[in-house]
């Protein structure tokens, strides 16, 4: 993320060194209100620079609030140097009465209103209106009655959420127990070999966004749907520019309300999630699987920014329900994702989720991969390593970690219902035996001996697929995360600076 340029908080025009800029929404660019020359704003964010990163840096945008901040000011004009007063409660931007130049507070108001960067809408309300029908279109005959009356896509607005984009230096270390299989065939037992592995690296991660709203970072999808403002990025962060109230005119926008140190758990558990696909993306030959038995993440740099994304947003609310549906468009891409009201009330789309595993930019640096064959030939009878951790996600914002670790005990359940079904022959069989010889045994043993059969009510993989209550998700004073499985596996992390 590169350092913020133009110190004073100006876009001038290129043509005619004017301070009076407008937007023009349908291209994205800015406009000149004295000669009507249109441009583009410099990038404040440009891609890289992450390498070396160390301690930890903040734009002006990202201070901490500050409650009960005195929301009336007194600016000076950068453009002419006269005063004007701002309440910041009515207005982020104002007016200067003597040159006409636009601004806003910037760095000087401390209540999280004002970013660093501004991305700039670049679709129109046209184009919002056309994206949702053709979103809502096909899926008619499926929708609540009401809302279909009620129906308006012109009803769209244009809003700037807050967000925060951090780049993370960091080292990830990890090992454990990976598998691959030797012998390919569609019934248990299969042979594979079994495998030491250990990964050691720097991560370099660009532009990560994250909400920066308290009201959709815990967010309860059966009372709303606003966590498709979180499905929508990832945003083309790298082409923010300087903030500049000009780019607000004609859009509503929300300020942030949520702290730096109220997110490093979520960058930090993001950050390690992507770590870990990079880390897995290393170790592609082993087809069951890692079960990763260490994970830490120490984080040795990070730059926070402030920063506003444009959003189409489109909302209705129910009178059956107080449930409100959202649809949001990403106002840069034009992704879309909305929850509809269906007959049921169950909604579409729900569990829509910015995947920031995938589309975070990230950089491996300095790998040192250990692979160590500790077992050969074995045979098993799940289709995957006990366990398997290594394409877990646990910095979800819109599914939540207890229920990200819901969705692992699932499919390890899976795994072992199976393994039952595929080996119900050999089961069967076995009940068989031992029932006969239980029956012969208790035909012997008479006078007070009775008979057992000595089966193990395991299963015949020696899988155990019980998942322990008192091994749920648990936080170390902020700085680790357990998976909870009953094998001791656990991801860590720390901010070394």
């Amino acid at each position: 993320m590169a350092e913020l340029s133009n110190k004073d908080g100006l876009n001038r025009c290129p043509h005619c060194g004017g301070s009076d800029i407008a937007t023009d929404a349908k291209a994205g660019k800015l406009k000149c209100n004295y000669c009507q020359t249109v441009f583009d704003a410099k990038s404040a964010n440009e891609a890289g620079g992450v390498e070396g990163m160390k301690g930890e840096t903040r734009g002006l945008g990202a201070a901490d609030i500050i409650p009960g901040d005195d929301i009336v000011k007194t600016f000076k004009c950068p453009a002419c140097g006269a005063e004007v007063v701002l309440n910041t409660e009515e207005s982020l931007s104002a007016s200067c009465h003597w040159c006409r130049h636009i601004f806003s507070a910037n760095e000087q108001i401390s209540n999280g209103a004002v970013p660093d960067l501004v991305l700039p809408f670049s679709m129109t309300r046209e184009e919002a209106e056309k994206k949702i029908r053709e979103l809502v279109e096909p899926k008619m005959d499926s929708l609540d009655g009401e809302f279909k009356a009620a129906f308006k896509p012109e009803d769209v607005r244009g809003v700037y959420f807050p967000y925060m984009i951090v780049d993370v230096n960091a080292h990830s270390t990890s090992d454990g127990e990976a598998e691959k299989t030797v012998e390919q065939k569609s019934y248990p037992p299969y042979k594979v070999d079994e495998y030491f592995i250990s990964r050691d690296f720097d991560v370099l991660v660009d532009d990560l966004t994250v909400e920066s709203s308290s009201s959709r970072l815990n967010q309860d999808t059966y009372v709303n749907s606003n966590n498709i403002i979180n499905a929508i990025l990832p945003f083309d962060t790298e082409n923010a520019t300087v903030w500049n109230a000009n780019y607000l005119r004609g859009f509503a926008s929300e300020k942030r309300t949520v702290n730096i140190n109220n997110l490093k758990e979520i960058v930090a558990l993001q950050s390690g999630d992507i770590a870990r696909k990079k880390a897995r993306e290393s170790a592609a030959q082993y087809d069951r699987g890692i079960h990763w038995e260490h994970e830490h993440l120490g984080i040795k740099g990070t730059s926070w920014k402030a920063a506003y994304l444009p959003v189409w947003l489109y909302s209705y609310k129910g009178t059956k329900d107080a449930r409100i549906y959202y649809i949001a468009i990403n106002a840069r891409t034009g992704e879309t994702v909305g929850c509809l009201p269906t007959h049921d009330k169950k909604g579409l789309n729900i569990d829509a989720r910015h995947h920031h595993e995938n589309e975070t930019r990230a950089e491996v640096k300095n790998m040192k991969a250990e692979d160590k064959l500790t077992k050969q030939g074995k045979k098993v009878y799940t289709r995957e390593i006990e366990y398997r951790n290594d394409n877990r996600v646990i910095g979800s914002l819109s599914h939540g970690r207890d229920e990200m670790l819901a969705i692992e005990k699932g499919r390890f359940q899976n795994g072992a219902n199976y393994t039952h079904k595929k080996s119900s022959s050999i089961n069967v069989a076995m009940i068989i035996f031992w029932i006969i010889f239980a029956i012969m045994m208790f035909a012997i043993l008479t006078g007070g001996h009775g008979g057992r059969s000595g089966r193990s009510s395991s299963s015949s993989s020696g899988y155990d697929s019980s998942w322990s209550s008192s091994s749920s998700s648990s936080y170390d004073s902020g700085s680790s995360y357990s998976s909870g499985s009953d094998s001791s596996s656990g991801f860590s992390y720390s901010y070394d600076y």
